[in-house]
């Protein structure tokens, strides 16, 4: 078998920039990505395993129910916290002992207290992401003294030499000047892997639906993270063209407020009246109930609550679940790092293959060499003559000809660290070059 060696030209280090969009729809308490519903399997009713709306972060225990088995996993102890029982699905386990390896997930006294060594301490893989909701009240000071505030607001302050539209008021609107009329915050919080590094710049959509007629739209159409207003109809028209939000690109949060000064008025969308739970301090324990026109502080009523319970933030009574629904469109920046290696067959190399159907069919009775107790002679094979002519007999002239099937790739040991398979042999003839575009995506 050749080996080659890549010349200087031969690799190529790339990084494709790829923007996949991702599309929800929220409406009376469940969430839909990229339009999909509940896909029914043979064993449970969703076949990823994980909820509508959500994606499954290891795509794992597909199909697969929950249910024991009776059997355990590796040895079997007299002691049963120290067996792993089979539940029949996939999931992860450690035994704890003097490497002291756990989860990540286990704080370090949970795991020396509710933990004996030898004890098995098991993870799952019914693990998902999907986007969450929080509504800050006008007093909860989302960018002051709010935990969640607080965290982003460096980014809110670094983001301000895009505009002014990023000014939050802090702790009241009189002693922090900004363009919005209010405290109030609600605030969409967006996993990265729904978008990459960062959310591609304009192409932040989100829509506000009443008894499927759309009655509001904001959309970051300055490309600058301002979100603004448009489509509301009749006398809330008015707020079209206002600021009603900001996007963080790079940390995936939309931040809403109920209204800013352009308009002078309350940015509400339709005169329906809705009940909704809203955080009131700085912990995010407290949440109290208030009423209120449909407006921006709104969106997403339904989403999960960006708690550890992920409640759902909505009174199931209230006419408005009934009748609003939410859309939120985006499109994400992926940098995928690619190796391209172009793999060359040169012009009279490669024409010889071991396969015994290289020789003809007659001789490969002969393949076996004549051996003694002095002699090791292989004999002599017949290549077959695959190349065709317009008669049969004669045929053509001989040409060596081999069929490429599969690349490989070595390390410098010569050990093969990959295989590039084609969709369908390569013919390789002596006057042919050929050469081989491998990619691969790390």
């Amino acid at each position: 078998m050749p080996l080659y060696k890549f010349g200087a030209g031969d690799v190529f280090y790339n990084r494709i920039k790829a923007h996949p969009s991702s599309s929800f729809y929220i409406y009376s308490g469940s969430v839909y990505y990229q339009n999909k519903s509940t896909e029914p399997g043979s064993n449970v009713a969703n076949v990823n395993g994980v909820p509508v709306g959500n994606v499954s972060l290891f795509e794992l225990n597909v199909d697969r129910a929950v249910t024991s088995t009776g059997r355990s996993i590796g040895p079997v102890s007299l002691t049963a916290s120290q067996n792993v029982t089979d539940k029949g699905t996939i999931y992860p386990f450690v035994y704890k002992g003097l490497d002291q390896v756990a989860f990540k997930g286990i704080t370090r006294d949970s795991y020396n207290a509710d933990y004996a060594f030898g004890d098995v301490i098991t993870g799952s893989y019914f693990m998902s992401s999907s986007i969450t909701r929080r509504l800050y009240a006008n007093n909860a000071a989302f960018n002051s003294s709010n935990k969640d505030g607080a965290a982003l607001r460096n980014s809110l302050d670094f983001a301000k030499r895009l505009g002014q539209h990023y000014n939050f008021p802090s702790a009241s609107v009189s002693t922090s000047p900004s363009i919005y009329l209010t405290n109030a915050a609600n605030v969409i919080y967006i996993p990265s892997i729904f978008y990459g590094s960062e959310i591609k710049k304009g192409t932040v959509d989100l829509k506000v639906y009443v008894t499927g007629t759309l009655v509001g739209r904001a959309r970051d159409t300055r490309y600058d993270g301002a979100l603004i207003q448009s489509d509301a109809y009749g006398s809330y028209a008015s707020g079209n063209g206002d600021i009603v939000g900001v996007v963080l690109y790079k940390e995936g949060v939309i931040i809403l407020t109920g209204s800013a000064d352009e308009g002078a008025t309350a940015n509400e969308l339709a005169g329906i009246d809705v009940q909704y739970n809203e955080y009131t301090n700085r912990t995010n324990d407290t949440v109290s109930a208030d009423s209120a026109d449909l407006s921006w502080l709104h969106f997403g009523l339904g989403l999960p609550q960006g708690g550890s319970a992920l409640s759902l933030e909505h009174n199931p009574n209230q006419a408005a679940i009934q009748s609003a629904s939410f859309g939120l469109d985006f499109a994400g920046t992926h940098k995928v790092p690619t190796v391209t290696m172009l793999a060359n067959a040169n012009r009279g190399e490669l024409n010889y293959s071991n396969n015994p159907t290289y020789a003809q069919s007659s001789s490969v009775a002969f393949m076996r060499p004549i051996t003694g107790s002095n002699l090791y002679h292989e004999q002599a094979r017949t290549i077959k003559n695959t190349h065709s002519s317009s008669y049969s007999d004669p045929t053509g002239s001989l040409e060596k000809t081999t069929y490429i099937t599969k690349v490989g790739i070595y390390d410098d040991n010569k050990k093969l660290i990959g295989i590039a398979s084609v969709a369908k042999p390569v013919k390789k003839t002596e006057d042919r070059d050929l050469t081989f575009k491998l990619k691969l995506d790390i």
